[in-house]
């Protein structure tokens, strides 16, 4: 990855209060700090009630837990409850300042988590922090990264993995290709007795069903999942286990009433966390959809065939390992907004029973490594309406997806549109932000395209000549300042008209969504400038004007690189030509 010299890390701290899922997916930034930092010792803060899936993960020194459950009890009783909130959380913030830690990097993006980094007064740090007046503040552009792409417009041309992500942001460049969980001898034990309890067909294929989601949109149709069911047995002579929580009970119920049969069991409710690893370790495969049983499962050496519905969205959060296969609707709404219900999930519709019975004999039958062999049937997986990919690492060890079937084909963008945005912007984010090495030369990258057919240049075009004038008025700016005569209200005018310009920039890249995370994170950038200097605050602003307009330049080239490279000549004539109205039409 980079070249440059990264500081040792010695005595590190890594929050971390959120989800199991989440959890395991930090687990190759800790493996990674161990193998670049052999004598470092790490520290975990974590949510008390996620607190067990720290015992499985490699390289964790000490944990300590935050009971926030109580901390919210004892605000609610009020009185003398508030009392002993702040009690404890001072205890908490002394013994974590105590321990000198020399790194830190808060993985969790909430304002509490900001505000407890602050306190502890740590040298180094990354991800999510709070500035002198209590404002949440991304400590480097990893974070900033990640919050561009959550930005919902701008989701479609994203990916990186949040893993990858997360690593970077620790500047751990050597890392295990993989999630890391290592599973007890215990629950070993516990998988060879829960197994012999059923009429299982010895040597037959063990599969692993995961039905429940997280959110009801998100779930795919009982229906879909008992034929499925019926497929996995009498196709495949497997013997199945449903996984889940015990408030998942009635989904799987619904399933095994619809297809009951003797080799389908249900493990609901009847594992704690190292036990269901236990079962996914012995499986051959999981069925699932975006879940924490799916990281679980990848994490402890099982391939997956996941279903990414609704909200959810490979790129962003998909298996974490090489091999697994990952289905993806190409409905013009997904992914969703995670914080919006939907009443039509019609994306569930694009997903059918026989796809997903097709993939799992597939992967069944091929050996890992060779996923590349895997034939999708058209009549199975129209890329129109949804894309199947192959999870794998690229030379620099980030996570990619590699379609099975052919290229995106969603919002009237000619096939190969998305794929060259998004090639173009992990190229870009890599060059600058890992330092690694350019792929596209500068002078390879003009394919001598039309701009026509890249709708979005033109608006590249727009966003450089708004740049353009607005370091003119700072250049002014900078020049009043420094002029012991210069008129305040001189200042303000030209203040108001950088304002001006910035808003006509976001208006720009709102007209060519391609361009969002552009724009997103030099918005997030400007709003990190702090000072009392106005001077250096003019000069830091400068700066960033400039930055994004290489950005933009840069952008261009690799987009016109990759954008002749996925998508066909047969696209680039008159067809492409009436694409680009229609884009311009719908403000895309």
């Amino acid at each position: 990855m980079s070249t440059t010299l990264v500081k040792r890390k010695h005595n590190v701290l890594l929050v971390a209060i959120t989800r199991l899922g989440d959890m395991l997916q930090m687990s190759p930034t800790i493996v990674g700090i161990k193998q670049e930092n052999p004598a470092a010792r790490v520290t975990i803060v974590i949510e008390k009630q996620f607190s067990s899936i720290c015992s499985g993960i490699p390289g964790i020194d000490e944990v300590i837990e935050l009971d926030l459950g109580f901390v919210c009890r004892e605000l609610h009783r009020e009185g003398d409850g508030v009392i002993e909130a702040y009690s404890y959380l001072e205890k908490m913030v002394d013994e974590l300042r105590n321990k000198n830690f020399d790194y830190c990097l808060n993985m969790s993006n909430s304002a509490y988590t900001a505000l407890l980094i602050k306190m502890l007064g740590v040298e180094d740090n990354r991800g999510w922090l709070s500035d002198e007046e209590g404002y949440r503040i991304m400590a480097d552009p990893w974070a900033m990264l990640f919050a561009a792409f959550v930005y919902h417009s701008n989701r479609d041309y994203n990916s990186l993995n949040l893993v990858d992500i997360f690593r970077c942001s620790a500047e751990v460049t050597k890392h295990p290709l993989g999630l890391q969980y290592k599973v007890s001898e215990e629950s070993r034990a516990f998988t060879d007795d829960f197994i012999s309890r059923f009429p299982f067909v010895d040597g037959a294929p063990l599969i692993c069903v995961q039905a429940g989601a997280s959110q009801k949109k998100r779930q795919w149709s009982t229906s879909y999942f008992a034929a499925v069911s019926r497929y996995l047995v009498e196709e495949l002579g497997a013997n199945v286990i449903y996984t889940g929580a015990p408030a998942e009970a009635e989904i799987i119920d619904a399933i095994l009433a619809e297809y009951p049969h003797p080799r389908v069991v249900s493990a609901v409710g009847k594992t704690n966390f190292d036990q269901l690893a236990g079962i996914l370790e012995r499986a051959s495969l999981l069925v699932t959809g975006d879940t924490g049983p799916m990281h679980l499962s990848v994490a402890v050496g099982t391939p997956v065939v996941a279903l990414f519905l609704a909200s959810a969205l490979c790129f962003e959060t998909g298996p974490y390992s090489a091999g697994n296969i990952v289905v993806q609707p190409q409905i013009s709404c997904n992914p969703c907004n995670p914080n919006y219900p939907c009443s039509r999930p019609d994306c569930h519709e694009q997903v059918t029973p026989a796809l997903v019975g097709e993939l799992v004999k597939q992967r069944l039958q091929t050996p890992l490594g060779q996923e590349s062999t895997i034939s999708v049937p058209p009549q199975l997986a129209n890329p129109s309406e949804v894309m199947v990919y192959r999870s794998d690492f690229d030379s620099e060890g980030f996570l990619e997806f590699i379609p099975l079937n052919g290229k995106i084909r969603r919002n009237g963008q000619v096939p190969g549109f998305y794929e060259a945005a998004q090639a173009s912007y992990r190229d870009l984010w890599k060059e600058e932000f890992a330092q690694v090495p350019q792929k596209v030369a500068l002078s390879s990258s003009d394919s001598g395209e039309s701009s026509l057919i890249h709708p979005g240049l033109k608006g590249v075009d727009e966003i450089s000549s708004s740049l353009d004038r607005a370091l003119g008025v700072l250049a002014e700016l900078r020049a009043v300042v420094l002029d012991p005569r210069g008129m305040p209200s001189r200042l303000g005018e030209l203040d108001a008209e950088v304002q001006r310009i910035d808003g006509e920039i976001e208006e720009i890249s709102l007209v060519y969504p391609m361009l969002g995370a552009l724009v997103r994170i030099w918005v997030m950038e400007k709003e990190n400038l702090r000072g009392e200097d106005a001077l250096a605050v003019v000069d830091d602003s400068i700066a960033l004007y400039r930055q994004l307009l290489r950005r933009c330049a840069r952008f261009s080239e690799l987009f016109r690189y990759y954008y002749a490279e996925y998508v066909d000549e047969k696209h680039a004539g008159a067809e492409a030509e009436g694409l680009v109205q229609l884009h311009f039409a719908r403000g895309v």
